[in-house]
């Protein structure tokens, strides 16, 4: 009798929500007189490339997950043969499940011709199951909470981590998705894990995986990865057929990797690109072996060697993708060290490196292109903190940005503001880059430039406030009578104003004293308030216990509910809407949240929290928000930053350019149904989350044949259904509710 330990949870259909803010990306904006592609796109910093098949034509999209961001995106496919086009599609980020993070990719695991999803978890892998919907869609539900394996008696989950990119297609050639993947001991060698599913008589979408005794498995393709550089060993490893790997001990090297798997020769071996959290380069492997017995016989370690080599800092990692449309897979190559986690620790500007695929009939050769051809739009660099300014006073809303910094190879990031003229109109903006070294700042060297702009000495022109990632703020005196000028730095560490790190300040009478007052969103995830104690020409702050609330309205934009989170990185915006002060503000996940101002409660005192998604949606970690009504319709326009360097734009109308999700009919409009435990021994309980009563409870083998058992009534509209004498394996629980609707989940049995 078979066991199967595989944990195969119930799989809830996500439910699509109207967009409560609508992404704009018809505005222009132009560099050195031509439009910038993507322009709103909000950057790259750590992209991860795989294919989507978005239905509407027979081009292949691209699914764009950016691991320093945790932002999903598409770009559609807008070229033909020879000609590329990909244009970012924001309308399709709602589609994907909000609990991915780090890295993702998709691959058809089930082979049902829609993109599934393939992502790291703590201790491994998770997926979700694509389908169809109505309008072009996708939906996704979880289909595998962990992937595990079996290897002789021995059962656990197949080990990856965030900096560890394993490769996931078929490398036996039997059409079901394998799995290569370093070794927990020390990453040197990788794991073969090949799916059985299918050749132990289950349907094409289980996956159910093995990691059989031979070197060929558990040291696939024979080789070693150097333990302290960039290196590799071929044929490192002692192999004879159906005999123990060669136990010698080995040293265990550093962590961190990348892999990409493709047909070199086009016929069915896998060869191998590797990407290596200590290198600039890529090392090509070729395999020379059989599908069953991979043998690496040939390194290219400044892959390639006969071209331009890929010189990425750091972990360029390999992606696969026909670009042109020539019917040829071509590489991507981007940094895979994400920045979120370090940052200024690899590329993140023009990180992605096009190599076209120039090979004919019988073997792959790939020739660099450029590194603009995929581009995240406007970017500058790790973490853009874009606001709002009418710096050259014309009744338009400019745009500045600072940055945390731009990738150095000195290992100090430049950090800089960046100027965006409005040469629109008061109803149709249209932006310009207009310097890229506004006011001068990288003189200074300072990391984590945030600018705020406000009249604080009463001459009549907005100076400008800068925070930076110590936590200080640094006053700039607008000199000039006609567009802002901010020649020098007036007073560095102004008034010794410290809110410990990363200082996001906003200028606004808070209090309504006719003096403009500071608010400082921190790191933490908390909000300081510095109130004027000056005059309207001279201003005094003070970090006196009296003189400065540091929890301004108990504010905190830190979700402690997700495991492993970074700290908050509030941003606070000030507006007055229908008569009342709310405060708007990013957050380190991306979500905009919205309060109250109590204005009996400033020094003192709990705000009302309104929203915690006043987009619904997420630009990227490390969100920004400046807020106006930048076409003049009379309703909230947002300019939002994030880690990734770029800058979007949402709205509270639709700006007529991205297609709305309508009302789904499809099964994704149904309560999530609930099957526990699972897996089961002597009983189940199905039950919807809404508390829908069930009607009808059926179990099905993977057949299709019905598998009689028991029924009960639970008092909480639940169903039971007793299987203790049901033969251990994954079978189907089908259930029906009160308004006819059938709902299907998958069921492990053993005991």
């Amino acid at each position: 009798m078979k066991k199967y330990f595989l944990l195969f949870l119930f799989a809830p259909v996500l439910i699509f929500a109207q967009p409560k803010a609508f992404p704009v990306t018809t505005i222009p904006v132009l560099r050195n007189g031509n439009p910038i592609p993507n322009a709103w796109a909000g950057g790259f910093n750590n992209p991860v490339f795989s294919l989507i098949n978005i239905p509407g034509d027979s081009l292949q999209d691209l699914f764009i997950y950016d691991k320093a961001g945790w932002k999903g995106l598409v770009y559609r496919n807008t070229g033909s043969r020879g000609h590329i086009s990909f244009t970012y599609a924001p309308e399709y980020e709602l589609m994907f499940p909000t609990t991915l993070r780090d890295w993702a990719v998709m691959r058809d695991y089930d082979r049902d011709g829609v993109s599934d999803i393939f992502s790291v978890v703590p201790g491994g892998m998770t997926t979700y199951k694509g389908y169809a919907l109505s309008d072009g869609f996708l939906g996704y539900s979880p289909s595998y909470p962990i992937l595990n394996y079996s290897s002789g008696a021995f059962k656990d989950a197949i080990w990856t981590f965030p900096d560890n990119m394993p490769v996931i297609m078929d490398i036996d050639g039997d059409g079901a998705i394998d799995i290569l993947a370093p070794s927990i001991a020390g990453g040197i060698d990788l794991g073969f894990y090949r799916n059985v599913a299918v050749d132990s008589g289950y349907s094409p979408d289980s996956l159910i995986f093995n990691l059989g005794s031979t070197c060929h498995d558990q040291a696939w393709g024979l080789f070693e990865e150097d333990q302290l550089d960039c290196g590799v060993q071929l044929q490192a490893v002692s192999c004879k057929k159906d005999l123990p790997m060669n136990s010698t001990p080995r040293s265990a090297r550093h962590q961190g990797g990348a892999c990409f798997g493709f047909h070199y020769r086009n016929d069915t071996l896998v060869s191998l690109v590797l990407a290596d959290i200590l290198c600039t380069h890529t090392k090509f492997l070729e395999n020379t072996g059989t599908a069953l017995a991979a043998d690496m016989t040939f390194a290219d370690t400044t892959f390639p060697n006969y071209d331009i080599p890929v010189d990425i800092p750091i972990a360029p990692c390999a992606y696969g993708a026909d670009i042109n449309n020539d019917g040829f897979q071509d590489m991507l190559f981007a940094p895979f060290a994400s920045n979120a986690n370090q940052e200024g620790q690899s590329q993140d500007v023009n990180v992605v490196s096009y190599y076209q695929n120039i090979g004919i009939d019988s073997i792959n050769k790939f020739h660099y292109i450029s590194d603009t051809t995929i581009t995240g739009g406007v970017d500058v660099g790790t973490e853009s903190h874009a606001v709002f300014t009418d710096y050259n006073h014309d009744g338009l809303m400019d745009i500045v940005i600072g940055n945390y910094g731009q990738f150095s190879q000195t290992g100090f990031p430049t950090s800089y503001l960046v100027l965006y003229q409005n040469v629109g109109t008061s109803t149709a903006p249209e932006f310009v880059e207009k310097n890229l070294n506004w006011s001068s700042l990288k003189q200074f060297q300072l990391n984590g430039l945030y600018p705020a702009f406000g009249d604080l000495d009463g001459d009549g022109n907005d100076d400008m406030v800068v925070g930076d990632s110590y936590g200080d703020l640094n006053f700039f005196h607008n000199t000039s009578s006609g567009d802002d000028s901010f020649p020098s730095m007036t007073a560095p560490q102004w008034f010794g104003l410290n809110v410990g790190n990363n200082a996001a300040p906003f200028i606004y009478d808070v209090n309504g004293d006719s003096l403009n007052d500071l608010l400082v969103g921190t790191k933490s995830g908390a909000v300081y308030y510095f109130p004027n104690f000056g005059t309207k020409n001279n201003p005094y702050f003070s970090m006196n216990t009296d003189s400065v609330n540091k929890t301004f309205g108990n504010i905190s934009v830190y979700d402690h509910t997700v495991v492993g989170a970074p700290p908050g990185y509030a941003c606070p915006v000030i507006r007055m809407e229908n008569g009342r002060m709310v405060l708007y503000s990013g957050s380190q996940l991306g979500f905009v949240y919205k309060y109250i101002v109590n204005p009996d409660s400033l020094m003192h005192g709990t705000f009302t929290l309104l929203d915690s998604n006043v987009l619904g949606t997420k630009p990227g970690l490390r969100s920004t928000v400046s807020i106006y009504d930048i076409n003049g319709d009379g309703l909230n326009d947002y300019l939002m930053g994030n880690i990734r360097g770029g800058m979007s734009m949402y709205s509270d109308s639709n700006w007529g350019n991205v297609r709305v999700i309508n009302s789904i009919t499809e099964p994704d409009s149904r309560e999530q149904m609930q099957v526990f435990p699972n897996p089961a021994k002597d009983k189940v309980i199905c039950r919807l989350q809404g508390g829908t009563p069930l009607v009808t409870a059926t179990l099905y083998s993977l057949l299709g044949e019905n598998v009689a058992v028991p029924v009960s009534r639970g008092n909480d509209n639940s169903l039971t259904l007793s299987i203790a004498d049901v033969t251990d394996g994954i079978y189907i629980v089908q259930v029906k509710d009160a308004r006819g609707r059938l709902y299907q989940s998958k069921l492990a049995i053993y005991k």
